[in-house]
């Protein structure tokens, strides 16, 4: 005696039953995505205090101040009128196109000198070559405050005090960026260059055509992370940049800290944000190539 069976159970009930089967949640795995989402937290507080701080008049933000409420983080009455004031009267338009200036040329030439001495640090040899390239490694451990003032006297003596060479020529070289582009090439397996060679390409060819194509990863984590870095520069601008004219943004933010009675206080929360957001959509929208970039580099 046959049992008829019924092959038309909906596709809902399928689904529920699976997964009202499936094992409970590694509670391992759960801590870890806790920790990590009260990291991510901590992190972006304080960007979205001061992106919603920025919606409030100077007035409301020194009386909301103290003691705290829920006014203090939330705009009572949004306004626009931050913004308005750093474009009008402080002309953040002109610093913004200082900072972008000085970041753009930076990274232009960090990414020449990184690509063109890490192929030859990787793929070439020369007598001296691990030598070198550990002295050049060394250089990454000298903080900027210890060669400030012979960096000053050497671009002085050049002319170019107040130019915008100045914010980009003394860091046109970086040893992280010589490091992660070595590490990049030397993942290319050499039977490529061999085969190359064998077709008749030189090393310009095999550099251009062959190894470039295969670090574009590494390549797109070191623009991001320059262009991070010359961005929020400040202590060299600072120095080296005398024309208020010509300042990059950082510093116009920082001089406004000094406003007294506390009367730019909502501009500069205005301009802290202005300047931060783009890096942080940024750095979300790349992270892919980020980590791709690091992980092929061989970077752990």
């Amino acid at each position: 005696m046959s049992e008829n069976v019924d092959t038309d159970l909906p596709v809902a009930a399928i689904q529920s039953s699976a997964l009202s089967k499936r094992a409970p949640r590694d509670p391992v795995s759960l801590i870890g995505t806790i920790s990590l989402s009260l990291i991510a937290f901590a992190f972006a507080f304080p960007i979205a205090w001061a992106a919603l701080t920025s919606l409030k008049s100077t007035s409301s933000v020194i009386a909301t101040r103290y003691p705290l409420t829920v006014w203090s983080f939330f705009p009572p009455h949004p306004t626009l009128e931050n913004y308005v004031f750093l474009f009008n009267e402080l002309k953040l338009g002109r610093h913004l196109l200082n900072t972008a200036i000085a970041s753009s040329g930076q990274v232009l030439l960090v990414v020449i000198t990184s690509t063109l001495a890490g192929y030859a640090f990787a793929r070439l040899r020369f007598p001296g070559r691990e030598g070198l390239f550990a002295l050049t490694l060394l250089t990454a451990f000298i903080p900027l405050e210890v060669i400030l003032v012979p960096l000053y006297q050497v671009v002085s003596g050049m002319g170019l005090t107040s130019t915008y060479a100045a914010l980009f020529l003394p860091f046109a070289a970086q040893p992280f960026g010589i490091y992660l582009m070595r590490q990049s090439f030397r993942q290319i397996p050499p039977e490529l260059d061999d085969a190359a060679r064998v077709d008749g390409a030189g090393t310009w060819r095999i550099f251009w055509r062959i190894a470039m194509p295969n670090v574009r990863p590494a390549l797109a984590t070191l623009v991001l992370i320059q262009f991070i870095w010359s961005w929020n520069a400040y202590l060299w601008p600072l120095v080296i940049m005398q024309d208020p004219d010509k300042q990059i943004v950082q510093v116009m933010l920082a001089g406004l800290k000094g406003s007294p009675n506390y009367s730019l206080d909502g501009p500069l929360f205005a301009g802290l944000t202005f300047v931060t957001v783009p890096l942080v959509v940024m750095a979300i929208l790349l992270q892919r190539y980020y980590v791709r970039g690091l992980m092929t580099s061989g970077i752990r």
